[in-house]
Parts: C-alpha cells; sequence; structure tokens
C-alpha cells in the first residue's frame, strides 16, 4: 500500500469514527441489562471527565498511625518480597496505659437513642476484666474486607496491650484461602471444608456448623497419599487400614502477627459427632506431647492441651474410620481478651438463622463471647436495587435471633465501605451504597445495637478513589477493599471511636 493510500485510509477511518459519535446515543444502546455498549463523544474528546475525588487528607492527617512506623517499615520491606499485599502485619507492640488519650476520632459510634448505652453491658466486663479471671471473647465476623485478620489484627493488638490477653483465638481446621495470618496453616491428606454461607453442599444433611459458620472432615487417602509407615506394606498386609482415614493439621506461628498474637498457653479443638474412635498424635516444636483416642461422640466435644512456653509449629495427626466435625482451634492465654477473625467471602451475613442455634448457643457460652462484631454489606452492592428493605428485614432477623439464643451478648454492627465502578474513565461510587448503609443502620436501631458507618469514616462517597489513588495507595485496585495500610487507618479509626465510648461510660460511671 502506497503512503498516499494509507493516509486516505486514515482519514476516512477517523471520519467514520466521528460519524459514529455524533450519531451513537449519547446513553448508549442496551444490549443486556447488566451491559450498554457506549461510544466516545466529541466532548469526552474536548473536556475529557475528571475522576471525582473525596478531600481524605483531614481524614489521613487526623488519624495518627505514627506509633507504628515499625510496623509501616515492616510492611514496606515484605511488600517488596512480592508478598500478597493483604498478608501484611507487624511484630511490634506499642504500649499506652489507660485511660487511653484519643488522638483523633473522625466518626462517633451511632447509638438507637440518647442513651448511649448499647454498649454497656460490655464495656462493664471490660472494666472488670482483671478480676474476671478467664478470657472475656470478642468475635468479629465479617465478608472479604476483614480477610487476612485486617482491622481485627489492630484492634486486637490494642485491646489485648490495654486489658490482657494473647493468641490468635479460634482460626479454622482448614483455611479457605493459603492467607498466612494471623497464623501460617496446612494441612495433608483429604480434607473437605463445609459453609454455612455461599452455594450449599447438599450432602450435608445438618445445620450444624459451628461458631465459625463452617467444618471441616478428612476421607480416604488412595494410592501415593499413603503415610510413609504404610507404604512398606504388601496388599494383605494393607488390608487391615483400607477403612482407615489418615490426616493432618499444622498450626505456625506467622511473621505478619502482632507479638500478643504468637503468645498462647492453650490450644483448644472443637470437634464432634465421630461415628468411630479417633486417635490422634499431638506434636509441639515436632516434639510428640500427647496420644490420644476420641471416643464416639453424637454432640461436640472439646479437647484442651496446655504448654509450658508457646511452641513455635503445632502439628495434629489424625486416624479414624470415621473424620469428626472439626470447628476449629482456639489459641488463647487463660485470661484477659481474645478477638476471634472470622472472615467469610462472598457473605451478606444472613446466615446466623440457618445454623443450629442451640449449638450456636452453647458455644458461645463456653467460649464466654460477650461482643460481636458484624461488619457486612458490601456483597449486596452489585445487586443494584432501589430499596433495600429486605435486607433490613433479614439483617434484622438475624440480629434478633442471636439476641435470643445469646442474650448477655453485645452486638455491634460495623457499615460497608465505600465501593466503585468504572463509567467511561472514571470510577464513581455505586450509587446504592447510602441506602444499604442505611438498611443497616435500621436494622441495627431495631435491635439496640450500636452502627459504625465505615462509608462516612472513609470519607463518604467517591472517597474509595482517592484512598486507591492516595500515595502510598490506601485502597487495593479493585476500589473495593483496603491495602494493608488502608486497612490500619480503618483499624485506628474505630479504635479510636470504640475506646471514646468506653473512655464516656467510665466517666459517666464515676
Amino acid at each position: 500500500m502506497t503512503p498516499k493510500k494509507i493516509l486516505l485510509f486514515t482519514f476516512l477511518s477517523l471520519f467514520i469514527l466521528l460519524l459514529l459519535s455524533i450519531v451513537f446515543p449519547p446513553d448508549g444502546i442496551k444490549i443486556t441489562d447488566s451491559f450498554t455498549l457506549k461510544f466516545i463523544t466529541i466532548e469526552d474528546i474536548i473536556n475529557p471527565p475528571k475522576q471525582a475525588e473525596t478531600d481524605i487528607s483531614e481524614i489521613i492527617n487526623g488519624t495518627d498511625i505514627q506509633d507504628e512506623t515499625d510496623t509501616l517499615a515492616f510492611v514496606e520491606e515484605k511488600k517488596k518480597e512480592n508478598i500478597d499485599s493483604v498478608m501484611v502485619d507487624s511484630q511490634y507492640i506499642y504500649y499506652k496505659p489507660m485511660p487511653v488519650k484519643i488522638d483523633s476520632v473522625v466518626r462517633y459510634i451511632e447509638f438507637p437513642d440518647n442513651t448511649r448505652s448499647s454498649l454497656d453491658n460490655f464495656f462493664k466486663i471490660l472494666a472488670n476484666i482483671k478480676n474476671e479471671g478467664r478470657i472475656i471473647r470478642i468475635m468479629h465476623y465479617g465478608d472479604s474486607q476483614i480477610e487476612t485478620d485486617r482491622i481485627t489484627d489492630y484492634f486486637r493488638y490494642k485491646l489485648q496491650t490495654q486489658f490482657g490477653g494473647s493468641g490468635p483465638g479460634i482460626v479454622p481446621a482448614v483455611k479457605a484461602f493459603n492467607f498466612k495470618s494471623p497464623m501460617i496453616q496446612s494441612v495433608s491428606g483429604n480434607w473437605k471444608r463445609y459453609t454455612v454461607y455461599g452455594r450449599r453442599d447438599t450432602t450435608v444433611k445438618h445445620r450444624r456448623y459451628g461458631m465459625l459458620g463452617n467444618f471441616a472432615r478428612f476421607s480416604p487417602l488412595v494410592n501415593d497419599t499413603l503415610p510413609d509407615s504404610l507404604k512398606t506394606y504388601n496388599q494383605e498386609e494393607l488390608m487391615p487400614h483400607k477403612l482407615m482415614n489418615y490426616a493432618s493439621i499444622n498450626i505456625s506461628q506467622s511473621p505478619y502477627s502482632f507479638k500478643p498474637t504468637k503468645q498462647f498457653k492453650r490450644c483448644r479443638m472443637f470437634y464432634g459427632y465421630n461415628t468411630s474412635e479417633v486417635k490422634i498424635k499431638t506434636y509441639a516444636d515436632e516434639q510428640l506431647i500427647d496420644e490420644s483416642t476420641l471416643p464416639p461422640s453424637d454432640d461436640y466435644k472439646i479437647k484442651t492441651w496446655n504448654f509450658e512456653t508457646t511452641p513455635q509449629n503445632i502439628r495434629f495427626e489424625f486416624e479414624a474410620e470415621d473424620s469428626p466435625d472439626i470447628y476449629g482451634f482456639s489459641l488463647e492465654g487463660y485470661s484477659g481478651i481474645n478477638v476471634d477473625n472470622i472472615a467469610m467471602r462472598g457473605s451478606g451475613g444472613l446466615f446466623f438463622t440457618r445454623m443450629d442455634l442451640n449449638m450456636l448457643s452453647r458455644m458461645y457460652a463456653q467460649l464466654n463471647v460477650k461482643l460481636l462484631i458484624l461488619q457486612f454489606g458490601g456483597n449486596t452492592v452489585p445487586n443494584v436495587r432501589e430499596n433495600y428493605n429486605y435486607y433490613r428485614k433479614a439483617f434484622s432477623r438475624q440480629l434478633r435471633t442471636l439476641k435470643r439464643i445469646a442474650p448477655d451478648v453485645t452486638i455491634m454492627v460495623i457499615g460497608l465501605a465505600d465501593m466503585s465502578k468504572k463509567e467511561g474513565d472514571t470510577y464513581v461510587s455505586y450509587p446504592n451504597i447510602p441506602l444499604i448503609r442505611d438498611a443497616l443502620k435500621q436494622a441495627s436501631f431495631e435491635n439496640n445495637c450500636a452502627y459504625w458507618d465505615m462509608y462516612e469514616a472513609m470519607g463518604g462517597e467517591n472517597s474509595m478513589p482517592s484512598w486507591v489513588f492516595y500515595d502510598p495507595p490506601l485502597g487495593e485496585k479493585d476500589f473495593t477493599h483496603f491495602t494493608p495500610r488502608g486497612a490500619r487507618y480503618i483499624a485506628k479509626m474505630f479504635y479510636n471511636a470504640f475506646m471514646f465510648e468506653y473512655n464516656r461510660y467510665l466517666r459517666k460511671k464515676k
């Protein structure tokens, strides 16, 4: 093709594109309910749209995380090693004696009435924790926003350094994803994890999912997955073992955890509903410390191990004809506060009513749960509606149910964060976020629960792009989740708001 023809072709193409930009509908052509074909307009070319952002400088500058300087240096060092950005934590302690000095409270906790008393029952226990002589437990349920211990880690660390306590709390038998915080876990054998949220597994004919909303079981090993002790057997010698199932769970300390999280003196395993005996060998730092046989059970049970010093690694080896349901392991001290991180990717928080409530009630009592924090709403955003009354009613039902089965447990709700979708070349907030926020808040107030508005705390509408484009970034490029640094800001804002109310409670009592 000659240069003249190339030039002619280029001009012709540009002319056709110009015509299309003139005649194409400004709102685009709707192909499906979720897809609309749009074309750039002349106005977009002359005056390209600018990214709408919220000024968050006052929020960030007012929420001092500089007392965690070593933490942030640790974060940056690990990010250079190509570690997943949501897996980062710290191993340092920064202690402030009570009463806590509030650096900045960007967003206060909201209450259903002027008495501001929804958290008082828990604050009363907190104020007397030195006399309790046992663990006070907080369970932090949430969606993917709290995966890898994000937000929970800082809240746990600050409470444990102020009020005592150690350990990460409850960790599942099998993690859904290979995150390395608050503990590193691995398994061998054929394990399967069952959850009360997400797509229902029709092979599960009961509702006994336990306090984490999930349990795990191991099934028979086959071929080369047999343990080394059986590989040398011939076929006849192996016959008696054909019905036996072998599996193991390994739990070790994580470099991405705060120091109090790494310290524990006790491990409790929650398990049950095995139809045959279960042989279990327990190793601490490769030393066999216990060899037990768990009898058949038609209920859930608790097996406890105590340690003189915190092991770096614990391994459990199982052998059984029928696997028990394993609900999780609690790594803890003997007193103070435990804060459990219970992340449920994809959940809207509407699962409690699908669980065995008698079992859940007993577990809460045995664990001495005194505060439930529910942080949901984000997974409802993509399903854009004009009205979220259905979500308000459904979430309110969860709160009523929890209050009925655990009347001594205080409940508070953390709302969803800002989330953005791309429109043309810019990112804008989903229009339904305030509606979902209001539904969560109304459900909370209907059940006398406190509410903390994370959406407004981070800046409100169009604030997520500001967090994503901040230097260094505070939001991930999915415009939904926080980076480790961003999660630290959110966690500190929530902690400050929480301690503000606690100090207000102490002043009121005086």
